[in-house]
């Protein structure tokens, strides 16, 4: 199951498995009240969230994870991810309006994309984490065996960037190779992936 969380300018993402709950992203430095009110009205508790996954360290998408740390949320990184989780904290040290904590990497769970499928079906998740760069050389997405991806801010799939650059044409041919056929994205609406919408993916 995925909900969308809603409360600033980013989507956010709460994803079920089992007893076992991962919050996908994040919002902007200041958002956690609103993250709360959210969660309250989506009938979701701070206990049933129990990880984390930042698709990128950008401060839309990190901006609170700190804080949801210290509510007991363990933050799940990927081996690729560490040397860019503080490459948002100079921005948010310029921003005197926003009271911004910087992450702990050391109380983070480090895991490779090799070993998420493993680590997923412990908590009840079928899927595996996956590398997607374009957006950001650390983004990553989230593949639902249900045939869903989670992506982050990765340019959506039939855009003019995603069909001239190759990094991002190349992100989208290993999503596709998962059968996948909803999207969801950080900023724009779920996308619904079909016969048409794969030949929009630039061939080899």
């Amino acid at each position: 199951m995925v909900q969308l969380l809603k409360y600033g300018n980013t989507n956010t993402y709460y994803v079920k498995g089992g007893d076992v709950g991962v919050l996908v992203d994040t919002d902007w430095a200041g958002t956690l009240p609103a993250f709360f009110k959210e969660i309250k009205r989506q009938g979701i508790s701070i206990d049933s969230i129990n990880y984390l996954l930042v698709t990128h360290y950008h401060p839309d998408h990190m901006g609170i994870a700190a804080e949801i740390m210290e509510l007991g949320v363990q933050l799940m990184v990927i081996d690729g991810q560490q040397d860019y989780i503080h490459f948002s904290d100079s921005i948010f040290e310029k921003d005197k309006k926003v009271d911004y904590k910087p992450i702990e990497i050391e109380k983070a769970l480090i895991i490779s994309c090799g070993e998420s499928r493993s680590f997923l079906e412990q908590i009840g998740i079928q899927g595996e984490i996956i590398q997607t760069p374009g957006h950001s050389d650390d983004s990553v997405s989230l593949i639902l065996d249900e045939g869903i991806a989670i992506v982050g801010d990765l340019y959506p799939l039939g855009s003019a960037s995603a069909f001239q650059d190759e990094v991002i044409n190349n992100s989208w041919k290993k999503i596709l190779s998962y059968n996948v056929k909803k999207v969801y994205y950080g900023h724009a609406k779920e996308g619904v992936i079909d016969g048409l919408s794969r030949t929009k993916c630039k061939n080899d």
